[in-house]
């Protein structure tokens, strides 16, 4: 899913009251060819329960649908990512293509209720496509320092790091909706139990957490076994987006 896109259509939009980074002193950089393996992820099909958080009120505002597969084409290995955000508005519907080794992207297709359309196509540090909203269409044509990975798959670089407890990090996405590249930081948090909702049981998971540019933050928690995504937070001006895996 792509957190910008996704924050603007809930109208949580703002500066964020998060925590800041501690500062690093080995921050691990991450970029399409460097510290991350993406045949650690595997293929998988999960749905969420949308829920804004406020006040320690949870409140249902949509579900998400999301899977990978493997794809080959041309004698490449493509990772295919599919998404659709459903909430009362109409739904968001996101597609991306990636090396599956490396995760640097290939190409995103965005659809939202509004009428917008999105087409990236990225070749090395070049990025092109166009935005499209109604009659109106701007065009993106934008070349960069070094290749970055394309936002829509941040939670693929995530699920593709290696499992190190205190370990910073930093990588650069490309983002359409904040004018191109941004950086994003991180730290591997380690193993903490994911409570259950009724707060009487738990399961095994490891939590990262990732602070943008913004100061927004999103914490992640995955099995350590599967890499799956069990649950998603994202925080903006107090209130908290969760994305809670649905049984």
């Amino acid at each position: 899913m792509k957190l910008p896109g996704l924050l603007l259509a809930l109208g949580l939009t703002g500066t964020a009251r998060a925590q800041s980074p501690s500062a690093p002193t080995d921050t691990l950089l991450l970029t399409p060819s460097h510290s991350v393996d993406g045949q650690l992820i595997r293929p998988f099909a999960a749905r969420y329960t949308m829920l804004m958080r406020h006040q320690g009120q949870e409140k249902p505002v949509g579900s998400v649908a999301t899977s990978y597969e493997y794809l080959s084409r041309s004698g490449q290995e493509i990772g295919l990512k599919r998404s659709v955000i459903t909430f009362p508005s109409g739904a968001i519907i996101d597609s991306g293509t990636v090396d599956r080794r490396t995760l640097y992207p290939r190409a995103h297709r965005s659809h939202q209720p509004n009428g917008r359309t999105l087409a990236l196509d990225f070749a090395g540090s070049h990025v092109t496509g166009f935005n499209q909203v109604g009659a109106q269409r701007t065009a993106v044509d934008l070349t960069t320092s070094a290749a970055l990975f394309d936002s829509f798959s941040a939670d693929l670089v995530v699920l593709a790091l290696p499992l190190r407890a205190g370990q910073a990090f930093k990588f650069a996405q490309y983002v359409y909706e904040k004018g191109g590249p941004e950086w994003v930081r991180g730290r591997i948090v380690g193993a903490q139990p994911l409570p259950a909702p009724d707060g009487k049981t738990s399961r095994p998971a490891w939590v990262v957490q990732t602070f943008g540019a913004d100061k927004s933050t999103v914490t992640y928690w995955l099995d350590p076994s599967t890499r799956q995504l069990l649950q998603i937070e994202f925080v903006r001006t107090g209130r908290e987006l969760i994305m809670r895996q649905a049984e």
